[in-house]
């Protein structure tokens, strides 16, 4: 029998590399041969047992940001592809039948997760992209993605599908407005990437002293305008910019820095949107609840993508309407995933914008 290998997170800070049976698709699902995965920081949390998935579960193969070539499908199965197809993973399989997914609801109270809540005691227990193979269930989208850009640039697909779908809850990335991103992570640089498509007319993107490479891939990707907010106020700055109107949408994306929370508030105009998508680890935000109230704000959470989201993103992918190579970062392979953990984690001594891992062949 044919063998592959994943690691595997076991909840507790511990994560270790395991060899795997290849699976065979189950009655209706198909098993994908994994090409790369993108490393989120939520997988750090995930690491060290932080459950911030409904039903996530450890230990488990984890990753979520899946480009993958379709191996082999059920003879019942309806997927929409065929063997040998480049796909997007819809990292969400939801049910298809309660009442929240017959009224069109995309967070369906009976997903299932791929990455977080399949776990080794599920069949193979290959259900994350951080193996070598995966299986997908029925019911799974799976969303062509093209042959001729290389798949590690292509592990942005589920970010870049969160993006699109905060994006729709702001009401859209409007021509000719000021927008501020704080925090220039794989999100931010998306987002901002995704803005710039869009056509916002000044993009502002903000970080700390550490974050002097991503800074940079910000201009590259979109921005205008970068700030250090170790060493220049943010909210002097935008007034600067504006001319005192502050900026029409703050994108907060800051991963556990509670202090952009009020500052997102501070940094938006009358009448202004703010998006809150940066996870704080559930630590307390104390705000000025007042000036939500005389500003006229509308404060929107990002929960993720949307079904509608990832064929969107497989459209903006196939258009060639992201810098993906700008957005790559560093590629490894499993055999560095210690270099890899070093690396998303901030402890590695140098930083990147992405990590991904890209799989043997």
């Amino acid at each position: 029998m044919a063998h592959c290998r994943a690691v595997v997170f076991s909840g507790d800070g511990k994560y270790e590399l395991r060899e795997f049976p290849v699976p065979t698709p189950m009655p209706g699902g198909a098993v994908l041969r994994v090409e790369a995965v993108g490393l989120c920081a939520s997988d750090v949390a995930q690491l060290h047992g932080h459950k911030h998935v409904p039903g996530e579960v450890s230990p488990v193969v984890p990753g979520h940001e899946i480009v993958a070539r379709v191996h082999a499908v059920d003879d019942s199965a309806d997927f929409g592809v065929e063997v040998g197809q480049r796909v997007g993973v819809d990292l969400v399989r939801r049910c298809g039948t309660c009442e929240a997914c017959a009224a069109g609801n995309p967070y369906c109270p009976n997903m299932q997760v791929y990455g977080y809540t399949l776990g080794l005691d599920e069949r193979s227990g290959l259900f994350g992209g951080y193996g070598e193979f995966m299986e997908v269930l029925p019911g799974t989208q799976l969303v062509p993605l093209p042959d001729d850009v290389p798949a590690e640039e292509l592990s942005l697909f589920e970010p870049l599908a969160s993006c699109l779908n905060w994006s729709d809850r702001v009401g859209g990335v409007r021509a000719g407005e000021t927008v501020v991103v704080q925090g220039p992570g794989h999100m931010g640089l998306i987002f901002t990437a995704v803005a710039r498509a869009a056509g916002a007319g000044r993009i502002v993107v903000t970080g700390t002293a550490a974050d002097e490479l991503r800074l940079a891939t910000a201009k590259e990707v979109g921005a205008d305008i970068t700030i250090n907010v170790d060493e220049e106020d943010p909210v002097g700055a935008v007034a600067r910019l504006t001319g005192g109107t502050m900026a029409d949408l703050v994108v907060d994306l800051a991963d556990r820095a509670v202090a952009t929370v009020p500052l997102a508030i501070e940094l938006a105009a009358q009448n202004g949107r703010i998006l809150l998508a940066g996870l704080k680890q559930m630590a307390p935000v104390e705000l000025v609840s007042d000036l939500i109230v005389f500003k006229g704000l509308t404060i929107t959470g990002g929960p993720g993508g949307t079904a509608e989201s990832m064929r969107a993103a497989g459209q903006f992918l196939r258009d060639r309407r992201l810098p993906t190579r700008a957005l790559l970062g560093e590629v490894m392979t499993l055999d560095d995933i210690d270099e890899a953990m070093a690396v998303l984690s901030r402890t590695a001594g140098r930083d990147a914008v992405r990590v991904s891992i890209k799989h043997r062949q």
